[in-house]
């Protein structure tokens, strides 16, 4: 049974602003006046303290998404194979995922593997229960903010904890030994950060890791080679090698021949937001999955519109609250995205059934390092694999538009 009193979801484990602020700087998030701008976020002594019941929840969430990200896999595969000879809504479905592909894989290559770690973004509602709202399959990136999260526990809480990047480690030496790269595309340099503070993390527990920018594929040589006849490891393609196509290329076609490890397979298109209905539709998601629909020119969308709940339209390719709009805080900008969104052949917006929340008060540090309390809505962010949660994490803000922002908190999860 959820707690009935959601405030006491969140717990002050003490320390003061100046400890967390060294955290911060000593970790190389805050460590220059650029960084500590760009990275700014409202400093919290609190962390999200999960109960017993709630831990359960969240196992079963992330093992039951996981399995169903396979199936949609292996169908859009199995489509493929056949393309030629679809029916319509087959064909149109499969057109969902090259629409989606990104310049990477497509599901006409047939690779029906996905990534070990996906992140799903779950809100709680006012009863209590979390509720899936984004499969975010291939992001990579969220991983360096788990591990300065998870660090960011004073010690005496330490053991209460998901496995974390500890876990990570592990699984990435069963698949080898030799150092990975982490490349990081120029569209995405804002998040080397994080990638510097995974790959730090990651070094603690003897994974031995190298940060490669894209400008370096660039000046000739091959900066991924092993030195030896030994596979190349690299963390994940970029979906986002916008500037250097030729050199994306490059790389898909030596993961093809099996020349190049991934340890992100590239499938892009697995996180397009256009497939949470047919993930609804998977055994076990039905009451995971808030009501969602596609929007466009063949797709009637009345009764989730008409429920009183409020709605949420969302670009199928999209990330933070870009393309992101709510039928009761955005309206007129609503409205007219969802005309648009309806006069599309090939879906781009998901509509989505809001789902009611409330604010809970945090404590978090003023500007003096006093401690006040403000009300935050929160969504959790999941890290799962098919056997469970790898990490967690928790992002909140004065309003439901919840994201990455200067006047956000970031809060670890640990267990009660």
């Amino acid at each position: 049974m959820h707690p009935t009193c959601l405030s006491e979801s969140v717990a002050d484990l003490g320390g003061d602003l100046s400890r967390l602020e060294s955290y911060l700087v000593a970790c190389g998030y805050w460590n220059t006046p650029e960084k500590r701008q760009r990275h700014a976020y409202t400093l919290s002594p609190s962390a999200y303290v999960l109960t017993r019941a709630e831990h359960q929840e969240l196992e079963h969430i992330a093992i039951t998404t996981h399995a169903a990200v396979r199936v949609l896999n292996t169908r859009l595969c199995g489509l493929a194979k056949d393309a030629a000879r679809l029916p319509n809504g087959d064909a149109a479905f499969l057109k969902l995922a090259t629409a989606a592909s990104r310049g990477l894989l497509r599901p006409h290559d047939g690779v029906e593997t996905i990534p070990e770690i996906i992140k799903l973004d779950l809100v709680r509602n006012a009863c209590g229960g979390f509720r899936l709202v984004e499969a975010d399959v291939y992001n990579p990136r969220g991983l360096g903010y788990a591990a300065l999260l998870a660090e960011s526990v004073p010690h005496p809480f330490r053991n209460r904890r998901f496995s974390g990047i500890s876990a990570l480690a592990t699984v990435l030496t069963s698949h080898s030994t030799a150092p990975w790269q982490i490349l990081i595309s120029e569209y995405e340099r804002y998040y080397e950060t994080a990638f510097r503070i995974l790959s730090g993390s990651l070094e603690s527990w003897g994974v031995r890791t190298h940060l490669l920018r894209e400008e370096a594929l660039a000046h000739g040589g091959d900066p991924l080679s092993t030195g030896s006849t030994e596979t190349a490891n690299l963390f994940a393609i970029p979906e986002s090698l916008f500037q250097r196509p030729l050199a994306r290329d490059a790389l898909l076609a030596r993961y093809r021949a099996g020349a190049l490890r991934t340890f992100y397979p590239p499938v892009a298109y697995l996180g397009s937001k256009a497939f949470l209905p047919f993930l609804r539709t998977c055994e076990g998601m039905e009451g995971i999955i808030p009501r969602s629909g596609l929007v466009g020119k063949r797709f009637s969308l009345d009764a989730l519109l008409a429920d009183g709940n409020g709605a949420i339209l969302k670009a199928t390719v999209s990330s933070g609250m870009k393309g992101v709009f709510f039928s009761d805080l955005d309206r007129p900008a609503f409205d007219t995205a969802l005309k648009k969104a309806r006069a599309f052949k090939t879906p781009g917006f998901v509509l989505q059934e809001q789902i009611p929340q409330e604010p809970i008060p945090v404590v978090i540090f003023d500007e003096a390092g006093g401690r006040v309390t403000q009300d935050y809505y929160l969504r959790l962010t999941v890290y799962a694999m098919a056997r469970g949660v790898l990490d967690a994490e928790v992002t909140g803000r004065p309003d439901r538009k919840v994201h990455g922002a200067p006047d956000c908190i970031q809060l670890p999860v640990i267990f009660s």
